[in-house]
């Protein structure tokens, strides 16, 4: 696996922080360096940011394990339709936020033939296409051979997510300020980070964990991973419903809990709803991810991360942070118990 020198990271922040807080030490894929041209793959995006990059990521997989190239095909995706008295971006949802990723379709031959990937291709493959990890995967034209199939995915996230500098440096600072005002000083020490997720997955009869079972997570967290320490660490909590944290406050009126929620224009959140995204302009949609991309970096930064099974934001985050099953939990509620753990995504 090659690297690259990686500049230091410009911010005070814990060291696990440098691995997104900096540009990466692994350099982009090669989009165009495929075998088979003829025949392109298009990788279909739906649903919110997670979810589609989950996809995407396996759709990416399954196009290099096939050594074709591929584009992502986004005119079907809810994250580029905006406000009727808009217009559409005027690049993509994903070229807004990020650097490129696959081949642009305007730009391909007009003989290329295009070959629609769906996510029910990938995800409905249990044994394989999924990638799950207890499951090997052998990439000739990246020169993978027998990885499991949660490192193959670390591994290529990294190669292919790359938020622009802009984004990425803005959700850092955001992490840095949070942190460092709640503490009253200049630096920063290790955190845990919650991910409380709401919204639309009440409509999924999806249960949602108690707080209470955050609150006991967090204690056991504390004993383990910080016994130095005389207090709580400060809890990161990202959400995508505000009201939480009075109640987390409530409940534990001597922790330290910070969150995007206590910026005043996202106090008024209390979940997202995917189908509500066609009505924000562009500068809704610009608040919301930004908040979004401050609570992904603080998630992958966080020394213990404590999320829920059911979202693909618990997952992503979890492919963001290091390979250390001792420094996260994934809290399973009624109808997700029968789900196999980390082998699921």
């Amino acid at each position: 696996m090659t690297t690259r020198t990686k500049k230091p990271m410009p911010f005070k922040l814990p060291a696990r922080a440098e691995e997104w807080c900096a540009p990466s030490k692994y350099p982009p894929l090669q989009y165009d360096q495929c075998k088979n041209k003829s025949v392109v793959n298009s990788i279909p995006i739906h649903g919110g940011l997670t979810n589609s990059l989950k996809m995407m990521l396996l759709g990416i997989i399954l196009s290099f394990e096939e050594d074709r190239c591929f584009v992502v095909d986004e005119t079907e995706s809810m994250l580029a339709q905006r406000a009727k008295f808009e217009n559409r971006f005027n690049s993509t949802f994903y070229d807004r936020y990020f650097r490129p990723i696959g081949l642009k379709k305007g730009l391909l031959n007009p003989e290329t033939k295009l070959q629609r990937r769906d996510w029910m291709e990938t995800w409905g493959d249990w044994k394989h296409n999924r990638r799950i990890e207890s499951h090997l995967s052998t990439i000739e034209s990246l020169g993978l051979y027998n990885i499991s199939g949660h490192e193959l995915k670390r591994y290529l996230l990294k190669r292919i997510w790359r938020p622009m500098p802009l984004v990425r440096d803005q959700a850092c600072a955001k992490i840095e300020n949070h942190l460092s005002k709640q503490l009253g000083r200049n630096s920063v020490d290790d955190f845990i980070a919650f991910s409380v997720r709401r919204g639309d997955k009440a409509r999924e009869n999806f249960v949602f964990p108690t707080l209470d079972r955050y609150i006991i997570a967090a204690e056991r967290a504390a004993i383990l991973h910080f016994p130095a320490d005389d207090k709580m660490p400060t809890i990161f909590v990202a959400t995508d419903d505000c009201s939480v944290m009075n109640d987390f406050r409530s409940r534990r009126p001597r922790w330290n809990f910070v969150s995007e929620c206590d910026v005043p224009h996202h106090q008024s959140k209390d979940g997202f709803r995917i189908e509500e995204m066609t009505l924000w302009n562009h500068e809704a949609t610009d608040a919301h991810f930004g908040k979004f991309m401050v609570e992904l970096y603080a998630m992958a930064a966080a020394k213990y991360f404590i999320g829920v099974i059911y979202t693909n934001v618990t997952w992503w985050a979890y492919f963001m942070r290091m390979d250390d099953p001792s420094t996260f939990q994934i809290l399973k509620t009624p109808g997700t118990e029968n789900r196999e753990g980390i082998d699921y995504w």
